[in-house]
Order: C-alpha cells, then sequence, then structure tokens
C-alpha cells in the first residue's frame, strides 16, 4: 500500500515493492532506455531476494499510474544515495516537480544513469542548487542486438579460466575502478551478490580481468588489471556477460564514457550501435 506524504502541492506517494510492478508494466517498452524497463526488473528482483535493501520508490499523487513518473532512491552504502528517476511522457513537469519535492539539498544524491530525453529535468534541478557545484559525466549508451550477441565467441586463452565473482573479489574490484570513493565497495558488493558478472583468472587463480552488471542493467565496470592489458581480455569479459544477459532474455546494453574513445572502438568494432547519451551528476563535495 501508498505511504503519502504532504508536500506544498502535491502528495509524495511511496510506492510498495508489489506497486514497483505496475511500473514495470508502463515500462514495457522503454527496454533500452538507462532508466526504464531494466532498472525496475533489476530492483523488484533484488528487494524480493533481500527486503532489508534500502531501496524507496517515490511518486505524486496517482498520476504515475498513467504517465509513469518516478524516483528511486537506493542506499549502496556510499558517502551519496542514487537517484535513479523517469517518466514515459515527452513533459518533465512532474519528473521536475517529483525531484524538487523529495529533495531539499543536493549534497546526499548522484543522478544516476539518467539518459538524454530527461536532461532539462536535471537541468532545472541544478539550476534550483545552484549554489552547490554540480559535475556531470557523459557517456555514449550502446546496445547489442541479440543477433550480434549470437556471433559472440566466448572461448577463453589458453590458461586463462572464467568465473562468477564473489563478495570475496569485491575488494580487488572497488581497488582500481576509476570511480571508486567512500563506501564505494558495499555497491561492488551488491553488484556481485545480486546479478550476473564475469572475471577471468590467470593459472595461478588470481583475477585479472571483470565486467559486471549495473542497476541499469548494463555492462559496467569493466577493467583489465595493468599487467594483462592488450590480450582482448576487455573484450572477451563484454562477449560472455552480454550472452549472460542474453540469455536472460533481456537487453544488452552499455555505457561507456564519451571521450574513452579505445573502448567506444572496441564496443563498435563488436557490433554495439550508440542510442543515446547517458549522464551521471553528483555534487562536488
Amino acid at each position: 500500500m501508498s505511504l503519502q506524504l504532504e508536500t506544498i502541492s502535491h502528495s509524495l506517494v511511496e510506492l510498495s515493492p508489489n506497486e514497483w510492478k505496475i511500473l514495470l508494466d508502463l515500462y514495457s517498452t522503454k527496454r533500452t532506455e538507462s532508466t526504464g524497463y531494466n532498472l525496475i526488473s533489476n530492483f523488484i528482483k533484488w528487494i524480493a531476494r533481500n527486503p532489508k535493501l534500502n531501496i524507496k520508490c517515490f511518486a505524486l499523487d496517482d498520476g504515475w499510474k498513467k504517465d509513469g513518473t518516478f524516483i528511486m532512491i537506493v542506499d549502496h552504502g556510499g558517502v551519496q544515495k542514487n537517484v535513479y528517476f523517469n517518466t514515459i511522457t515527452e513533459n518533465l513537469d512532474h519528473l521536475i516537480k517529483l525531484l524538487f519535492s523529495y529533495t531539499t539539498d543536493a549534497k546526499p544524491y548522484l543522478l544516476y544513469g539518467y539518459g538524454e530525453r530527461l536532461k532539462p529535468a536535471v537541468d532545472a534541478y541544478i539550476k534550483k542548487y545552484d549554489q552547490e557545484r554540480m559535475e556531470t559525466a557523459q557517456t555514449a549508451w550502446y546496445r547489442a542486438t541479440k543477433e550480434i550477441v549470437a556471433t559472440f565467441s566466448i572461448e577463453p586463452p589458453a590458461d586463462i579460466t572464467l568465473r562468477k565473482l564473489e563478495i570475496g573479489d569485491a575488494e580487488t574490484v572497488n581497488e582500481i575502478w576509476p570511480h571508486r570513493a567512500e563506501g564505494s565497495v558495499e555497491f561492488v558488493k551488491l553488484l556481485i551478490e545480486n546479478n550476473v558478472s564475469v572475471g577471468a583468472c590467470d593459472k595461478n587463480g588470481t583475477l585479472i580481468a571483470w565486467c559486471l552488471r549495473l542497476p541499469l542493467g548494463s555492462l559496467g565496470l569493466l577493467q583489465v588489471v595493468a599487467t594483462h592489458k592488450r590480450l582482448g581480455l576487455g573484450s572477451l569479459m563484454v562477449r560472455y556477460l552480454s550472452k549472460k544477459i542474453a540469455e536472460l532474455g533481456e537487453e544488452v546494453l552499455s555505457p561507456v564514457v564519451t571521450e574513452n574513445t579505445p573502448s567506444r572502438r572496441m564496443f563498435e568494432k563488436l557490433g554495439f550501435e550508440k542510442i543515446d547519451n547517458v549522464y551521471w551528476t553528483v555534487p562536488i563535495v
């Protein structure tokens, strides 16, 4: 049952996990959007597996049942909570009001993985908190069709074995993650616990490359240790995890930092196509 909190002009409604399924149906045609179907589906599975996870979903009044406007506030254990949001309408007024209704201070929140279409809502958010210094990172949002993924080979080189990541790998993954921060290892642990992943180990069993699946449902945290770069392991990680996601009947997607030309070339060589720009906005603390 929804919990309502009065705001100045709207009721801020907290949606129960059962109501997330209504949202999921509304986004059934938004399977390639970064904060669309895959995101909602992912968190439905997470909360079913562990009801104690700190995942809250909010909307305004009952309009969400038609326009699908929502925000999800998720505490992944880091300094800032992740904010995921979307709407199925082109009019962003309700989304802007929702962002304003929930947030009274920008510092505690990372606006996570939103698409180009939603950028005007974030521009309004940034303007509201113009006293805060904010930083926005842009990524290219790539998609591989199931036909492309079906062509991927996933045979590892000699002396390399592939396995699912384990909780004990979280420190290793976090240690060389370029976007690590205080508490980010807890985020890595959640990804390993709840989503598919892949790691490559050398003949001694040492982890040398990996790729995880983000809450967006996309590939993420792709890394190869310095001693094993230029051996094609990054491409192998992408191909392998893409296969695993496709086997689930879900879209294969990935953000790549816009300026990271080598990574973009690798994805495009594999047959991924850019379909959007996706952004992350965070206050500079």
